[in-house]
């Protein structure tokens, strides 16, 4: 009797922890439904031509790399873009013009020009270069308003050919030895441009240093580099008004007086007006480069020339 007693409160325990289990596992939420992985897209190229992306980009376009056959075949889809073409040289037509097709063992009639306004070497034929510029369609005319100066110094017989067809105006043109042959030699340093730079070197690493000293709080070197600015934009000064250049003097001037205004606020212990003195100081070195200084592939400057 004890033991079918047992067996029975067994049973009806058993029965209800089943039930109590179904009637908690009916409140609880339902499982959130983990959505399926969304097929993988590319991403989003930039239109060639297009505006330039949300959020205000400014990014240079991306040089577009060409066979030489596929400008050929289709040339309006180029034009206006910077490319890079490698092909084999088919016939050089003047020291700043030759040709290039695609296959180096034969003319396949689809060659494309490339003027070279900059060239200073030479293009073997049958050799592969790579062409670096703006494609077009060949019209004298439009390549005179590109390349201020440039005098194409190829035969009517081979303007005519071309004329119409792609054209490449290249600013850069590499052998098969890794040579730029089209880039254009640099200007040598005058005495002026000697002269100025000499007081540059004193004024870049200077105004460059015043940020961090004024960060820092540190009075002597801040103090140190302000009377260092002081000497070389007097020296600014002088040479400007040499030249009679009226807008470049006064830059100076004010510069020097930034200087000055940065070196009163540090010794009061003024760093707010002393950061303030710095920025509009590096403004007005702005603003003279921006108008008298130009700088060239390797990083030096020259003075600028007018026009």
């Amino acid at each position: 009797m004890k033991s079918h007693l047992s067996g029975r409160f067994l049973a009806a325990a058993a029965a209800l922890f089943a039930a109590f289990f179904a009637v908690a596992t009916a409140q609880q939420p339902p499982a959130p439904q983990t959505p399926p992985p969304a097929a993988q897209q590319p991403p989003a190229q930039p239109q060639r031509g297009g505006p330039p992306p949300a959020g205000g980009s400014t990014q240079t376009k991306p040089f577009v790399p060409l066979a030489a056959s596929t400008l050929a075949a289709h040339p309006d889809t180029y034009y206006g873009e910077m490319v890079t073409v490698t092909a084999a040289v088919e016939q050089t037509l003047s020291k700043s013009a030759f040709s290039v097709d695609q296959d180096k063992t034969k003319s396949t009639g689809k060659e494309i020009l490339v003027l070279a306004p900059t060239m200073i070497g030479t293009v073997d034929v049958n050799s592969y270069v790579t062409v670096i510029g703006e494609a077009m369609a060949f019209d004298p005319a439009e390549i005179a308003k590109k390349a201020k100066g440039y005098n194409i110094d190829i035969s009517p017989d081979v303007i005519a050919k071309y004329k119409g067809k792609p054209v490449v105006l290249a600013t850069a043109v590499v052998n098969s030895a890794g040579i730029d042959v089209a880039k254009k030699p640099l200007p040598p340093m005058t005495a002026d441009d000697l002269a100025l730079q000499k007081v540059m070197k004193v004024v870049g690493p200077a105004n460059t240093a015043l940020r961090a000293d004024i960060d820092k709080m540190d009075v002597a070197v801040t103090k140190e580099h302000a009377a260092a600015l002081k000497q070389a934009f007097t020296q600014t000064e002088a040479f400007w008004k040499a030249k009679n250049k009226t807008d470049a003097v006064q830059w100076a001037v004010d510069a020097r007086k930034d200087a000055e205004s940065l070196d009163a606020a540090v010794t009061a212990g003024n760093w707010d007006q002393a950061r303030a003195a710095a920025g509009t100081l590096g403004q007005k070195c702005a603003a003279c480069h921006g108008a008298y200084r130009d700088r060239l592939d390797d990083g030096t400057f020259r003075i600028k020339q007018p026009g």
